[in-house]
This record gives structure tokens, sequence and C-alpha cells, in this order.
């Protein structure tokens, strides 16, 4: 079996430099993370999910000492790690629709994207309020929307043929909407 090594350094937090390394096995099998200088309790919670690397490369930036290692927590900042991807990508949109646009059909795909991206925006509170009153069916209700807002906006290039130019930022919000969604399934577990 080949294994691929790789170290990762992440963004400035409140703690030193963090970084950990991973091994990919063969496709079919897990992905295991070995990490160094990361809370155990935060390995646990990210290594349990779908996406453990982004779960931790999207946490970590977050975190700061109040912040308890449980999924509670855990996903609460997961919830601002969408939020914060979710102004990069409207704001990635927005440029790109004042520059001259290649395509006519582009300008309405990213008008689209916007829209959709100003939705996810406003449900950061009724998630949050959720997740406080501990309303898992309204926290799946309102993720899973997050989740079709950004799959309507890869759609849009889609059906017009146009490469979408957001893809990879596209990519990354399903896959930490993904893995807050498995938070909250596993809530209780952790």
């Amino acid at each position: 079996m080949s294994t691929t090594f790789a170290s990762v350094a992440l963004a400035p937090s409140p703690f030193d430099t963090q970084s950990f390394s991973f091994s990919k096995p063969q496709e079919d099998q897990t992905f295991f993370i070995l990490s160094i200088g990361i809370n155990p309790k935060l390995q646990k919670i990210c290594g349990g999910i779908d996406y453990p690397i982004e779960c931790l490369t999207s946490i970590i930036p977050f975190l700061n000492e109040n912040v308890a290692m449980i999924s509670m927590s855990i996903l609460k900042v997961e919830i601002d790690a969408i939020h914060n991807k979710t102004k990069e990508a409207l704001d990635k949109t927005y440029k790109l629709s004042m520059n001259p646009p290649t395509s006519r059909l582009l300008p309405l795909c990213l008008k689209s994207c916007i829209n959709n991206y100003n939705a996810i925006l406003e449900s950061k509170q009724r998630i949050l309020n959720a997740i406080s009153m501990g309303d898992a069916n309204e926290l799946s209700m309102e993720l899973s929307h997050n989740m079709e807002d950004v799959f309507a906006c890869e759609e849009e290039f889609n059906k017009d043929k146009i490469e979408s130019p957001i893809t990879e930022l596209n990519s990354l919000l399903v896959k930490i909407i993904t893995n807050s969604l498995t938070i909250d399934v596993n809530m209780t577990n952790v």
C-alpha cells in the first residue's frame, strides 16, 4: 500500500503555529489523522466525521481558550467557519461580477450565487438559535438548505455549460456544511 505524507501549516490562531500530518491510504480505506499539538478531544470529534482534514483546518483558526472541546462548542465554531467561508465566496463572486464577462450568461450565474450566499449568511442566527435550543431538526433543516444553496450556485454554471470560477470555494463550503451535519448527528456521542 502506498501512503502519502504531507504537512500542513494552519492559519494563525491564539496558540502558537499549529500543524499536523496526515496519511492517505488507498481510496477504499479510512483517512487517518496523525496530529501534533492538537487537542485529543478535537481530534476525536474531527476524526469521526466525513471530512476530518477540513474539520481541523476550518475550526483551528477560530479556537481560543474559551472554546470547550465538546461537540456542541465545536459545532458552533464550525458554523462560524461556514459564515466566514461564505463571506469569502461572496466577495470573490462580487469581484468576478465587476469584471467584463467572458460569457453573457456569466453575470446571471454570479447573481444567482450572490443570492444563495446571502441566504446562507442570513441563516447563521437561526442555526445558532437551533443549537442553543437543542433543536436538531431545525439545525439539520437550516444546514441542508445551506447545502442546497451551494449546489444551486454550481448548478447555474452547469446548466449554462460555463466553467464555474468558484468551484473550489463551493466544494470546501459543502465539506464544512457536511461536517456540521455530521457533528450534529454525533453530538451526544462525544
